[in-house]
């Protein structure tokens, strides 16, 4: 009798300790909130919904010819029509804190450091500075995090460049041009590809993706050789930049989160600035695929298609492709290396390459390797860089005959 009392004591605390070891690890699951890349933690996004990512403007106003002259905005059907500023777009709204320490985004949900500290960081070193905020409880708040590229992209700002971003919300210290030329801020997102790894297929460094709110671009940066970057912490919306994509089944694809129809396919050709936008032109009076209200995407638009996690020489083979949803088909190409690749796509958006210069400029999205000229990658497939409007015109790095991929407004 006395054994099998024992016996019933011993698998009622066996059991106990299963059940505590079943809740234990429930407790865990459900809080596992984030994993780690090398050393930086990254914060598992939640699911998209409908109009879970909402595309902050650029606030570019002006119009422009194909050699930087400022025009009255074109009539639909004259050359140049179409432009960004053209369109009607969503707005910046933000709010500074009562403290002076954060700014939140009342059109995405995000909160932001208003300035940020005077440490340059590589990639991996700059979960110290969310961690020291959370230590803190900064502005109030333990969860904030290095931004995604996209998050970090809602940020950038067209209405004067040289900074790309508000400045009456948010601190950018620089004490020069070319000071400002460094102010480079990093993202979480790793880049898949590495530095060069289509030369002579001998991989280099491993990057990952930042902006550069001096300059405006989207680039791809070394993560732990040459030099450090900067950081501005975020928090909030966890499904901002996570899209949702329907496959319409007519040659479109709709991103419910964004509130964006896609043409599926690209127009198949490289053509300058000037040709991009009359190709919108020309498929709406055609009523392409059923619609007449096409236009060229801007910069904002078209950097929120990008897949970050996909590039055509990715290191892992799950990878590789061009950095956009396999839903959507992209024109393959020979890149200036001789290799096989994927194409640079225009926006709307002008640019202006320095503080002084003229709008002879825009701004394309890199769908395969944003390359050197030579086919080296040079930046990362989905930077966001520009080139001159015109052939002939440019200099450097210079691709002038990009592709286009339409975009409308979701009805």
């Amino acid at each position: 009798m006395k054994t099998k009392n024992n016996y019933k004591s011993m698998l009622s605390v066996f059991m106990c300790v299963i059940i505590l070891v079943t809740i234990s690890l429930a407790g865990c699951e459900k809080d596992n909130t984030s994993t780690t890349s090398g050393d930086l933690q990254i914060v598992l996004r939640e699911q998209a919904s409908k109009g879970s990512y909402p595309i902050v403007g650029t606030s570019q106003t002006g119009c422009w010819d194909g050699t930087g002259n400022k025009i009255t905005a074109p009539a639909l059907g004259a050359a140049f029509y179409g432009q960004d500023s053209q369109y009607a777009h969503t707005t910046p709204v933000y709010t500074k804190s009562s403290d002076g320490l954060t700014v939140k985004d009342e059109v995405t949900g995000l909160t932001w450091e208003k300035s940020y500290d005077s440490g340059t960081y590589y990639w991996a070193a700059s979960q110290t500075v969310a961690d020291n905020l959370n230590a803190q409880k900064y502005g109030g708040f333990s969860d904030w995090r290095l931004p995604t590229i996209k998050e970090l992209y809602s940020l950038w700002n067209a209405s004067t460049g040289w900074p790309w971003i508000d400045t009456k919300y948010f601190t950018i210290t620089y004490s020069s041009e070319q000071d400002l030329r460094h102010a480079i801020f990093w993202s979480s997102d790793k880049y898949t590809g590495v530095l060069g790894n289509i030369i002579n297929d001998v991989p280099g460094s491993e990057l990952a993706f930042g902006v550069n709110f001096g300059t405006g671009h989207i680039k791809s940066y070394s993560i732990s050789v040459g030099p450090k970057h900067l950081v501005r912490c975020v928090r909030g919306n966890l499904a901002y930049g996570v899209n949702l994509f329907q496959n319409n089944s007519d040659g479109t694809i709709s991103d419910l989160a964004t509130g964006l129809m896609w043409q599926q396919t690209d127009n198949a050709s490289g053509i300058d600035w000037e040709h991009a936008l009359a190709y919108a032109q020309t498929q709406n009076k055609a009523n392409y695929l059923g619609h007449n209200d096409w236009r060229l995407p801007n910069s904002k638009e078209f950097q929120s298609l990008v897949d970050y996690t996909r590039s055509p020489y990715a290191t892992n083979s799950a990878n590789v492709g061009p950095a956009i949803n396999s839903m959507f088909t992209c024109t393959s190409i020979t890149n200036d290396g001789g290799k096989a690749d994927y194409p640079y796509y225009w926006t709307s958006t002008s640019a202006i390459p320095n503080p002084t210069g003229t709008y002879a400029s825009a701004w394309y999205v890199a769908l395969g390797l944003a390359e050197n000229g030579s086919g080296e990658d040079l930046h990362g497939a989905g930077a966001v860089r520009f080139d001159k409007k015109i052939i002939g015109t440019g200099e450097g790095e210079e691709r002038v005959l990009n592709y286009v991929r339409l975009v409308r407004n979701i009805q």
